[in-house]
């Protein structure tokens, strides 16, 4: 395999949000490796050109010199072309020896093979290349496919759990308004007997001298309106203890809406978005530059 893998022996990262960032590391490091590998391709390509400008310049002259050649042998004594030129046999001295021309074309010839050589070695590295970058990469997107998948089932037990809980809160809600409805009833009519039992005080009070006279009556309204008060005393007691409850359940219940939200928007991006965006994720063939 080609050296593109993440690292093993880091810290690993948690769920899918780490694998999506060690694909990311991975698809920066195979980026990389092409690039580097693309610019030994490029540098081939230039030495095979200048490998095969050599052969053709090559390959030219000794053309031009088979022509010269084939020429001079078609002449003879009897050639109507054939003139004087008293300068040609001091040219021979400029030329190279035989020796010198075999190993300029011998050396043309290695050349070419040596770089042949090295193209087809670049070739099996970049296709080696491309298949171990293909391999992982697949391997890193199946990772992540399954972290994705397996944070969705994490997020619909969740959110059903969430929802369960919002259920009985709602449940414990309304138990709390009904008994709070119940001891307001309670207390309201608990008025009109204290209303009728103070009034009856009051005009009691308003008796003329000696009639003004704490007779049986009276210990009988004031232990009344007493008892009424301690009633209403108890009965308020009781009510607060439902209202507070009630301001609990309020709060995890807007507490529990709230996660509710953010699990279901959580699962709509991790499911509906991501997922359906790594569908989309590059094919083997296409990985691998075809």
């Amino acid at each position: 395999m080609v050296g593109v893998q993440c690292n093993s022996k880091a810290a690993p990262a948690e769920g899918s949000v780490g694998l999506c960032l060690q694909e990311v590391d991975l698809i920066r490091s195979v980026q990389d490796l092409l690039k580097r590998t693309t610019a030994q391709v490029v540098t081939q390509i230039k030495l095979n050109r200048e490998a095969k400008h050599m052969l053709e310049l090559d390959w030219s002259d000794k053309y031009q010199a088979y022509s010269f050649d084939d020429h001079c042998g078609r002449h003879s004594n009897r050639s109507p072309d054939t003139k004087h030129h008293p300068g040609s046999a001091a040219m021979q001295d400029q030329v190279c020896n035989r020796s010198s021309w075999m190993k300029f074309s011998q050396d043309n010839l290695n050349k070419a093979l040596q770089e042949e050589q090295a193209t087809n070695s670049l070739r099996l590295l970049v296709e080696q290349v491309l298949q171990d970058t293909t391999e992982d990469l697949r391997v890193q997107c199946s990772k992540v496919d399954q972290a994705f998948s397996q944070r969705c089932v994490e997020l619909v037990q969740a959110k059903t759990q969430l929802e369960m809980k919002l259920t009985e809160i709602l449940e414990q809600i309304g138990v709390q308004e009904r008994n709070i409805l119940v001891l307001q009833k309670a207390i309201n009519n608990k008025e009109a007997p204290l209303r009728v039992a103070q009034s009856r005080l009051h005009l009691r009070s308003l008796r003329p001298n000696m009639e003004l006279c704490r007779d049986e009556s009276l210990l009988s309204l004031e232990g009344e309106v007493r008892q009424i008060d301690a009633t209403l005393t108890s009965l308020n007691q009781q009510l607060s203890k439902p209202r507070s409850s009630l301001s609990h359940l309020e709060e995890s219940r807007m507490a529990l809406e709230k996660d509710i939200n953010c699990k279901t928007h959580s699962l709509f991006i991790d499911r509906d978005k991501c997922m359906t965006h790594r569908k989309r994720y590059p094919t083997v063939s296409t990985l691998s530059g075809y």
